[in-house]
C-alpha cells in the first residue's frame, strides 16, 4: 500500500536507517518506540513505496587503492545524448553522472587508482565519445562533506 504522507514514526525509522542501515529489526523497533512486528511492517511499506531504495556498505576508496577522485564537466552535443548515456554507464570508473541545466552539460565523478589511469581514461576514452565537444576536469584534493556520509534533511518531510 503506497504511503501518501509520512508520519513521525516513519520519519524516525528513515532517520535511524539512514544513520545505520545494518540495524536489526529489533534494535530499530526499540529505537523508534515500536514493537518488532509493526516496525517491520512499516519498513516493508517504506521499501515498497520507494522511500527506501536499498541498503549497502560504504567502502573506503583509498583502502581499495582508488586514490584519485576527479570531476569532469563534459560539454555535449545533445543529439548524441542516448549513446553518451550508454557509453558512460559502461565505464566502471564513472561512479556518478549528472546532467545539469544551462551550459554546464554533464558532470562526472570518476575514481581511478592513480593519475596515469585517470589520464588514460580522459584522453583515451572520454574525449573519444561521440558528442563530447570538450572536457574540463579537476582532481579532488580534500572532501569536506560527502554524499556517502551526509544525511538527508528529512525532519520536515512530514509536513
Amino acid at each position: 500500500m503506497p504511503i501518501t504522507k509520512l508520519d513521525s514514526i516513519d520519519l524516525r525509522i528513515l532517520s535511524a536507517l539512514q544513520r545505520n542501515s545494518s540495524l536489526s529489526n529489533a534494535a530499530l523497533a526499540k529505537k523508534v518506540g515500536l514493537s518488532p512486528s509493526p516496525c517491520l511492517r512499516r519498513v516493508r511499506r517504506l521499501e515498497k513505496s520507494g522511500y527506501i531504495q536499498g541498503y549497502r556498505a560504504i567502502l573506503d576508496r583509498r583502502a581499495l587503492g582508488l586514490g584519485v577522485t576527479a570531476y569532469a564537466r563534459l560539454q555535449v552535443e545533445w543529439p548524441h545524448a542516448k549513446s553518451l548515456r550508454e557509453d558512460l554507464q559502461a565505464l566502471p570508473q564513472v561512479i556518478a553522472c549528472h546532467v545539469l541545466t544551462g551550459e554546464s552539460g554533464v558532470v562526472l565523478e570518476i575514481v581511478t587508482h592513480d593519475l596515469d589511469e585517470y589520464s588514460r581514461l580522459l584522453f583515451g576514452v572520454l574525449y573519444n565519445i561521440p558528442g563530447v565537444r570538450g572536457i574540463q576536469s579537476g582532481v579532488l584534493l580534500e572532501t569536506l562533506k560527502d554524499r556517502e556520509t551526509s544525511l538527508l534533511p528529512i525532519a520536515r518531510s512530514a509536513r
